[in-house]
């Protein structure tokens, strides 16, 4: 089932979150400060309780244990995905798929013409995911500061 987040889920929503960045951007960045001592469970968590408002957008997925979430922002007439990780043990069960399909569907509800996410370059799986969902690459990029790799525009044109 789809719902939105709560407070409650915090604690999943972090590790959720840290750990979906380790294993998607460890590879490509190639860093252990950032992946192991920067992006910390505990400190992302600490984020959403002292600002809880960060859950508002935020879905998640929760068959009894909470295995996915996304997050996006309304953007003009758009809808921005900025957080969207599933739990890597659940990979490959559907979970990201329902996920963006219930994006999709509120995007449409509420009026909006699009939604976007900006993905890297490198990061061929979750290309991969979108342009499987409807994404297309819109050409625009820009560089990721302090680092070599870009990010990439995709959307879906409602």
């Amino acid at each position: 089932m789809i719902r939105k987040a709560s407070t409650k889920d915090i604690p999943r929503i972090a590790e959720i979150i840290v750990f979906g960045k380790r294993v998607a951007y460890r590879p490509i960045f190639n860093n252990d400060v950032i992946s192991f001592n920067e992006i910390q469970v505990v400190f992302l968590a600490g984020e959403y309780q002292k600002n809880p408002a960060l859950l508002n957008d935020m879905l998640v997925y929760d068959d009894g244990i909470v295995k996915g979430v996304i997050s996006g922002s309304l953007v003009e007439d758009s809808v921005e995905i900025s957080e969207f990780y599933v739990e890597p043990f659940f990979k490959g069960n559907g979970i990201g798929r329902e996920l963006i399909e219930q994006v999709i569907l509120q995007s449409k509800e509420s009026g909006k013409r699009r939604i976007f996410l900006w993905v890297l370059k490198d990061n061929l799986t979750a290309r991969k995911f979108y342009e499987a969902n409807g994404f297309c690459a819109t050409g625009e990029t820009c560089l990721i500061e302090g680092t070599d790799k870009t990010d990439m525009c995709y959307e879906l044109i409602l």
